[in-house]
């Protein structure tokens, strides 16, 4: 059951990678900025999931430096990129962000604290079962946030 909700994770963020890459035409500034360090996010989720899923070769110290990216980019230096107002188009920001400041930040704190658990398994050589755990916390957190704050394309 858990390889099974690690692989539905790892599936949700390759199609969220996907929609990324389209959707940044037009975007300038700060959203720009956002939706790059978003990329950036799910890029490296995606390499994490093709690797524990066997799509692409397991490499620990590989899998650690994408967990580690995952979490630079994550915390507060991700909550910075979402000034209060910044809704301009081609935004994928909900107006919730900023009516429910806590929330959000707490999920980029999560996501920033369960990256770096993954980036510690992975260097650390823990059991593939261990560090795919820790990949399916990173991934719910991906996708509890882009539920309640993003807008669906």
């Amino acid at each position: 059951m858990r390889l099974v909700k690690l692989f539905g994770g790892a599936v949700l963020a390759v199609i969220l990678t996907s929609a990324i890459v389209f959707a940044h035409g037009g975007a300038t500034g700060i959203v720009k900025k956002r939706m790059d360090a978003m990329e950036a996010i799910g890029g490296n989720m995606k390499l994490a999931g093709q690797m524990l899923r066997g799509q692409k070769p397991y490499d620990a110290a590989a899998l650690r430096q994408a967990a580690e990216t995952i979490a630079e980019n994550a915390g507060e230096k991700l909550t910075r990129l979402f000034p209060e107002g910044s809704l301009m188009p081609p935004t994928e920001a909900r107006p919730e962000i900023w009516q429910d400041w806590d929330k959000f930040a707490g999920f980029s704190n999560d996501m920033k604290a369960a990256a770096s658990e993954l980036a510690i398994k992975a260097g650390e050589g823990a059991e593939k079962g261990a560090v795919a755990a820790a990949f399916s916390k990173l991934a719910q957190t991906c996708k509890a946030c882009h539920e309640a704050f993003r807008i669906e394309k």
